[in-house]
């Protein structure tokens, strides 16, 4: 007769070889722990740790941008929270983006970790075509030299990794390389892809750069008088570089665009001198960067 449940001696630890009963209709049969766990990678999904991983968030509103300025390589933001290195990037009208290398043999699209990660952690790159030579590599948790994890081919490309993440890093070597999506998350175990929100994730990439265009239209009841207008922002990763531009005043003598930083939220004040007496506008364009470079 066999043993009660209650009776068994516990087990010190699960490991991957660890047998589980599993009744699957013809009978009780046993399984492993491992097959388990890879199979609810199906069925469930870990958080993705990039952030715009599809690349559809675009702040900047480019369609193509370039790392390579008068032959002096330097990082470029490119999509969201996407950095150029010596590649070129051209976004497609299906959001996905085509990579290529410029004259400089060694660069890369790169996405830092605000946070490194420690531990095991799984990569995916889907790669919607590839002509040429691309690799993914890892700048490890510890932010020791970048290791290559894998080559890419077309579809779903899956790499694990043991030391963790600090970057993602993914070079074209020769030819164009086209994404559609990456994730990377925790452990060793590749979950689905789910695509994230908008809407969320333009919160997300909003912390690191921000750019928003401003309008307003008013009446002057006299000459030379001072109207101000308001706007706050929500606060960023760091105090953010500032650049401004007016692109549409009328009616005005002057228009002076600033932002306090002295809170936690960030407050831009538009600062109107009229001309006259009568409809006036004022308008423009803030990028606040804090991005990691």
């Amino acid at each position: 007769m066999g043993k009660q449940v209650t009776e068994l001696d516990a087990l010190p630890s699960f490991t991957d070889n660890s047998l589980l009963p599993v009744h699957n209709g013809a009978g009780l049969k046993k399984g492993l722990l491992s097959q388990l766990a890879n199979y609810l990678g199906t069925k469930f999904s870990n958080p993705n740790l990039l952030i715009n991983p599809d690349f559809k968030i675009n702040q900047r509103g480019e369609t193509s941008y370039t790392s390579e300025v008068a032959h002096t390589i330097k990082n470029v933001y490119s999509v969201d929270r996407w950095y150029l290195y010596g590649h070129s990037l051209t976004v497609n009208s299906d959001n996905s983006v085509t990579i290529t290398p410029t004259t400089y043999s060694n660069g890369a699209l790169i996405q830092q970790l605000e946070t490194p990660v420690e531990g095991n952690i799984t990569v995916q790159v889907y790669v919607v075509g590839v002509n040429g030579t691309a690799t993914v590599s890892v700048g490890p948790y510890d932010g020791s030299s970048t290791t290559e994890i894998g080559t890419l081919k077309n579809g779903l490309n899956t790499f694990t990794f043991s030391r963790g993440i600090k970057r993602l890093v993914i070079r074209v070597n020769s030819g164009t390389l086209t994404l559609k999506y990456a994730k990377v998350e925790q452990g060793s175990i590749a979950t689905s892809f789910v695509a994230p929100n908008p809407a969320d994730e333009l919160i997300k990439c909003q912390r690191y750069y921000f750019k928003r265009y401003y309008f307003y239209t008013f009446y002057s009841g006299s000459a030379s008088f001072t109207y101000i207008f308001s706007d706050t922002i929500p606060s960023m990763r760091i105090k953010p570089t500032v650049n401004f531009a007016n692109t549409s005043n009328t009616g005005l003598t002057r228009a002076v665009v600033t932002l306090d930083t002295t809170a936690k939220d960030l407050t831009l004040l538009i600062q109107a001198v009229t001309s006259k007496v009568g409809n006036c506008n004022v308008g423009g364009t803030i990028a606040l960067d804090a991005e990691i470079y």
